[in-house]
């Protein structure tokens, strides 16, 4: 299923395959689209994901017991009484001596633990929370190949535009001067070299191959909108998957604590099981036993306690690392927000935010801030954890 939905949302990512001698035509939804879907490092950690998922699964095993068949056979001549034990047999066997035979056991038994001082419960806990850290450290990867995608897109309008212009300018300028000619030619070679640049730079982020002949589709339209910093930091404690990282990393130093303190308890375990001895079969006469088990730990030589500890300055770190991560958020939005309110300021002050930008037709200094103006706005984006466009 995954499969075909990948190929489907390929074939509306490249709609526009071999159009215009080109092998691949992108927009920025479509490569976003599919630098979400192929790119190796969100790729990388979605195996994180399913390995967390699978510590889940092995966590809330603990909760059901533990049955087991085993099969023995042992042939033995033996001058003196023999006991096997190890790997040999699941328990102890007394094999009698100066004798010649054939050993036979059956054995199926199962047990449960039914107090462990709250360390099954903990354990899963643990490993729910990890699931939670894990899927937050893949959202702040995949968020990073969002952005890098689309400041490599922003890159590529620039150029296109820039060289278009140019070639333009020096259509208009065919009696003019040959330096004049010569200086627009030289800048047109340019913005060509840096958009053939920027285009291996997309295809890398988006995860394609670098030889793929790709062009670009759409236009560079100023990102316009108006924010307060007092919402920008609410969304980035609410949404920055960092910021959710830390929390989680802070609660399972503390959960880690705990378990570490219960290793003190006692714990109890029940079991059941059935023998069969010889060559009786299944279901005829057999030795069964029902046993409890309690274990209370003594003393380990103080091992638990400086476990304990050690988990305690882990849990203390994990709380300096989230206020010293909280403070280099807020530094990121306000820096962020910063040059986007200034780029936005000097988009007004040009008079481009009153023109169409369907139909406007861009100076080369107009070009350079709506670049920046975008710049800015993805860098905020990342700052704040979310994507603007849908707020």
């Amino acid at each position: 299923m995954k499969k075909v939905l990948f190929l489907i949302v390929l074939c509306f990512a490249f709609r526009h395959l071999y159009a215009d001698g080109y092998e691949k035509i992108l927009t920025e939804d479509s490569s976003v689209q599919t630098a979400v879907n192929i790119n190796h490092e969100i790729l990388i950690h979605s195996q994180s994901i399913d390995f967390a998922h699978q510590r889940i699964k092995e966590s809330q095993s603990l909760y059901y017991p533990n049955i087991e068949l085993n099969l023995n056979t042992s042939r033995f001549n033996n001058m003196k009484p023999l006991i096997l034990a190890g790997n040999l047999s699941p328990t102890p066997v007394y094999l009698p001596g100066e004798n010649k035979d054939v050993y036979f056991s059956t054995r199926l038994s199962a047990w449960q633990s039914i107090y462990s001082g709250g360390r099954i419960k903990t354990t899963n806990k643990l490993a729910e929370i990890n699931m939670n850290k894990v899927k937050n450290e893949a959202n702040a990867v995949k968020n990073n190949v969002i952005n890098k995608v689309k400041t490599a897109f922003n890159a590529c309008l620039l150029y296109k535009e820039k060289h278009a212009l140019f070639l333009k300018q020096l259509e208009n300028v065919k009696n003019g001067s040959v330096s004049e000619r010569l200086e627009l030619q030289r800048k047109a070679d340019l913005t060509k070299f840096n958009y053939d640049k920027e285009i291996l730079n997309l295809l890398y982020a988006i995860g394609l191959e670098l030889d793929i002949l790709a062009g670009i589709e759409g236009n560079l339209v100023p990102k316009i909108k108006k924010f307060d910093l007092t919402q920008c930091m609410l969304w980035a404690y609410q949404f920055r998957p960092e910021m959710q990282t830390t929390q989680a990393q802070e609660s399972i130093d503390g959960l880690m604590v705990n378990l570490l303190s219960m290793q003190r308890f006692p714990t109890i375990s029940i079991g059941v099981g059935q023998e069969w001895l010889g060559d009786r079969p299944i279901g005829d006469e057999s030795s069964w036993y029902v046993s409890i088990n309690a274990n209370l730990p003594i003393f380990d030589g103080g091992g638990s306690f400086a476990r304990v500890k050690q988990g305690k300055v882990n849990a203390r770190e994990a709380a300096l690392k989230r206020s010293k991560n909280e403070e280099q958020i807020k530094l990121q939005v306000s820096k962020a927000l910063m040059e986007y309110d200034f780029w936005k300021d000097q988009l007004y002050k040009a008079g481009i935010a009153e023109k169409d930008a369907s139909k406007a037709s861009y100076t080369e200094t107009e070009l350079d801030i709506i670049y920046n103006l975008n710049n800015a706005y993805y860098a905020l984006e990342l700052a704040i954890g979310i994507q603007l466009d849908s707020f």
